[in-house]
């Protein structure tokens, strides 16, 4: 029986060191939380004996847990890069629809514009509505729309250049739309005179001079009590030039979308998207989870974890609420794993797993002897 007894402490030994080196592998793993082995007594008696006179059976794993204490956290040039100061944990998502808990927070931009991990794995939060700016519907993949349209704008300036004297330039196919897109249209003609000295005059007669000879400006009118905007202008459309001369017209339109430029997240997990017409739109809330006991969570690949029955199952909030922590952008949480005291760990891992083989080695022993006493 001793054998089995020595034998049981000897397979303890080896899982302890296992855990130990796996502790030791993932020291600069950003959010990696070490593992720990606790062991139980194995305690048999014979039915009916006295409990004076057992002998116990060996030891056992109880179980392999992990310590959730907070790591230390280093700051990063990556604004996606993500840390937790408190308890929380990042949703995220495989492409399988699984979906997993993880500390480990260094994310980027997929070629979708999915917010994704090294591993592919999909981070997770609520859409944001764009009236109220506050977070809506149900948790699903954040996304960061890569272009976002342009609004329409009134023309701010059209420049006539190089006119000559007593030259008259008509201006016609302006359309001007009254109302929403697409409503009541009308053509109209608009006449701009250059007199002996350099100017222009607007649609009612009035002279507008300028020492550049330049039309510097225009103003919209109402009409039926609709404001009347010009959308757009032909330069083919320049004719009846009364003198010969050379010249051009410049009219600055708006690019059709504005492309992403960048994103910037709040302690409480707010997105915010940047665009190249300087306007900033909030695209998705960050969401953390907490569970009734983390120690009940299963350890998975990637530095995840699974909820179980143990666990609970994991209650969302915002960042900033109690028990969740708070978001820290261009930040990452390193491993909270202490190499020295893992290298402690380890040697006595070693000294048990020898003491452990010295038992056995000493049965055997023991055993050949009865043998060959026997013999």
């Amino acid at each position: 029986m001793s054998f089995y007894t020595s034998l049981t402490g000897l397979n303890a030994a080896t899982k302890d060191m296992a855990v130990t080196s796996n502790n030791i592998a993932n020291t600069e793993t950003t959010g990696f939380k070490r593992s720990e082995v606790k062991f139980s007594d194995l305690f048999a008696t014979t039915p009916g004996a006295k409990a004076s006179s057992a002998t116990g059976t060996g030891t056992k794993i109880d179980q392999v847990s992990q310590e959730f204490s907070q790591g230390d956290i280093e700051n990063s040039d990556n604004v996606l890069d993500l840390a937790i100061s408190g308890d929380g944990f990042f949703p995220i998502q495989a492409e399988d629809g699984t979906r997993v808990f993880t500390r480990n927070g260094g994310f980027m931009l997929d070629s979708n514009n999915l917010v994704v991990n090294s591993d592919g794995y999909q981070l997770l939060g609520k859409s944001v509505d764009a009236a109220t700016g506050a977070a809506t519907g149900d948790l699903g993949l954040i996304s960061i729309p890569s272009t976002i349209p342009s609004t329409s704008a009134e023309t701010a300036k059209v420049t006539f250049a190089d006119l000559t004297a007593n030259q008259t330039l008509v201006l016609g196919g302006i359309t001007l739309t009254a109302g929403t897109d697409g409503a009541t249209a009308a053509e109209v003609a608009a006449a701009f005179t250059n007199i002996a000295k350099d100017g222009a005059a607007d649609a009612s007669g009035a002279t507008i001079a300028s020492a550049t000879g330049t039309l510097t400006g225009w103003s919209t009118s109402a009409a039926n009590g609709n404001s009347i905007t010009f959308t757009s202008i032909t330069t083919g459309d320049v004719a009846d030039l009364a003198n010969t001369g050379t010249g051009s017209i410049a009219i600055v339109s708006s690019p059709a979308n504005h492309d992403f430029t960048g994103v910037t997240i709040d302690a409480d997990g707010m997105m915010s998207a940047s665009y190249s017409d300087g306007s900033v739109v909030k695209t998705a809330q960050i969401l953390l989870a907490k569970f009734a006991s983390n120690e009940g969570l299963v350890q998975s690949a990637g530095s995840s974890y699974s909820a179980t029955n143990k666990s609970g199952a994991a209650v969302f909030a915002a960042g900033g609420e109690p028990g969740y922590g708070t978001i820290l952008s261009g930040s990452v949480e390193r491993s909270n794993v202490d190499i020295t005291a893992e290298l402690v760990d380890l040697i006595k891992a070693q000294r048990n797993f020898q003491a452990n083989a010295k038992a056995i080695e000493t049965n055997s022993s023991l055993a050949s002897t009865l043998i060959n006493m026997r013999g």
